[in-house]
């Protein structure tokens, strides 16, 4: 069986910042500005062609029609005849007389422009359009008097029109829309940056209220959750074995008091982490601070008939805030011990990787199944629905924070039945890099 791994990203499921979201908001609305203009830009173009060919189309008949009147031109006459129709070559036009079923025109007027031979017309047919790269033109016979015996024309002309002047207006249409794609763009960035800056701004402000609500309820609620352990501590102790009944009750109080007072620490934590600030980060020894770590929880995990296998390479040398960090790795440590069963194991590792340290937490317990893997780092949320551990469901989401912070990643894999593996990578020190 496969290990699912969560998706990659820095922290898991990190939570976008306002200015993110105010970035992300300005981007989708220039991206959508532009798409708009830009499928306005082919639409005005596409029908700026469309008229230019049509009015093309349209001199091509008028010139068909009024050569049609005139009889063709002698043989040798073609010098005189290019000197009187000058009007022709400068407008990049062409006529040629063709004898019915000839290859070769018998005379032509205007622009020299080699087009091929004659397409081969329908039975009836008396207009075909031809059309190059570079021009498009009309073939029709020259008049309707002019037929052989079998009642088909006996000359055909043919008038063409170079498409430079079209397209040279159209380079002309494309830099006028670009340039006015670039200048509405422009304009709109400015409006866009203050429209995104008052939109984000109730958001603002709500976040910044909620979390010094945190912080406030957070130190507010710490005094009188000390005062309520210590009474029923006191009380547990006043009630001795005289009123057992009275006791348990007193022991319940405590245990709910300890563990409201360590949700409350966590609230706190989380709201203080919420900026993704450090106060007074230092170089540290990562594996020192893990031994260190773990001796503190070696004798939790031998109560419960846990192993611990442990594999630190020594000098992994750190940028951070011991306190948090101690707080990330026990975090993680003590989520591998709820859900481990007894006599499981839990192995920590730590090792060098590029130009960072990778910690690994590993055990052999209960395990993700592949949809529960992107909500691991979500507040409050719990791989097991009952909260008989005392766990309050943050240790995950304070992991992810608190990487965040230190500038690292987190990453979950898992397998049903089988366990789940952490890694944490925290860049190195500056001066231990390549």
């Amino acid at each position: 069986m496969a290990w699912f791994r969560s998706p990659s990203r820095p922290t898991g499921r990190p939570v976008k910042g306002v200015k993110r979201q105010q970035v992300d908001l300005f981007l989708l609305y220039l991206g959508s500005l532009t798409a708009v203009l830009a499928v306005m830009a082919l639409i005005v173009r596409a029908g700026f062609v469309a008229g230019e060919m049509a009015d093309t189309r349209s001199q091509l008949l008028l010139i068909g029609d009024d050569l049609s009147n005139l009889p063709p031109p002698q043989a040798g006459l073609e010098r005189d005849l290019q000197e009187t129709r000058k009007d022709f070559a400068t407008a990049h036009q062409q006529v040629e007389w063709f004898q019915a079923g000839g290859d070769q025109a018998i005379a032509h007027l205007g622009e020299l422009r080699s087009l091929g031979p004659l397409p081969q017309p329908l039975p009836g047919q008396t207009l075909i359009w031809q059309q190059g790269p570079d021009w498009i033109s009309l073939v029709r016979p020259l008049d309707a008097a002019g037929q052989d015996n079998r009642g088909g024309p006996r000359v055909w002309l043919r008038i063409s029109q170079g498409l430079e002047p079209v397209a040279l207006r159209l380079q002309q249409l494309d830099l006028a829309l670009g340039v006015a794609i670039v200048v509405a763009l422009v304009l709109s960035a400015g409006t866009s940056l203050l429209l995104t800056r008052r939109a984000v701004q109730p958001l603002q402000r709500s976040l910044v209220r909620l979390r010094q609500f945190s912080l406030d309820a957070s130190h507010e609620l710490r005094g009188p959750l000390a005062a309520l352990v210590a009474n029923a501590e006191m009380g547990v102790l006043d009630a001795g074995s005289q009123a057992p009944a009275q006791q348990r009750r007193f022991e319940a109080i405590a245990s709910a008091a300890h563990q409201m007072e360590q949700l409350v620490n966590d609230l706190l934590l989380l709201a203080r982490q919420d900026e993704l600030r450090l106060e007074l980060p230092q170089r540290l020894d990562l594996s020192l601070l893990l031994e260190q770590q773990l001796r503190l929880l070696r004798d939790g995990l031998t109560l419960r008939q846990q192993q611990l296998s442990v594999d630190l390479q020594p000098g992994l040398i750190v940028q951070g805030q011991p306190s948090l960090l101690q707080r990330l790795f026990r975090n993680l440590i003590d989520n591998a011990r709820r859900y481990t069963p007894e006599g499981g194991t839990i192995t920590v590792q730590a090792h060098r990787q590029g130009q960072q340290a990778l910690v690994a937490v590993t055990d052999n317990g209960i395990g993700l199944r592949p949809e529960e893997l992107p909500l691991v780092f979500d507040r409050f949320w719990r791989a097991s629905p009952d909260r008989s551990d005392g766990g309050s469901g943050l240790g995950l989401s304070i992991a992810s924070r608190l990487c965040q912070a230190h500038g690292g990643s987190i990453q979950v894999s898992s397998r049903p039945g089988e366990g789940s593996r952490f890694e944490v990578t925290l860049p190195l020190a500056l001066g231990l890099r390549d």
